[in-house]
């Protein structure tokens, strides 16, 4: 899984990732991520995670998009989903996930 992580303003990181979200590769994508944002000094505020390689999302990828929805509301801050597919978008709306993840 390759994951490009570019900070696009002060406030704000781009993520683009090549592959599957699943049980081998959520975490590490998540740990990532997370990293990134705590290395910021707390200025990362909005994420937006570009959807458009993923071709498979697990249960276990729900739960590391969860976790990073959480991090970001905990700093008064957001999490877009963007170039979601609609299978993926099937899937976060099955566990309920469309009620408060931005799509664009």
């Amino acid at each position: 899984m390759d994951v490009i992580i570019k900070r696009i303003s002060l406030e704000g990181l781009y993520v683009k990732t090549v592959g599957r979200l699943d049980l081998d590769n959520a975490v590490e994508y998540g740990t990532k991520i997370k990293d990134y944002i705590e290395d910021c000094d707390d200025t990362i505020s909005e994420v937006t995670l570009d959807f458009s390689e993923i071709t498979f999302i697990s249960s276990f990828g729900l739960k590391v998009i969860l976790e990073l929805y959480k991090l970001l509301n905990s700093r008064n801050g957001s999490l877009k989903l963007k170039n979601v597919t609609e299978q993926i978008a099937n899937s976060f709306k099955m566990v309920g996930f469309d009620k408060f993840l931005v799509f664009e």
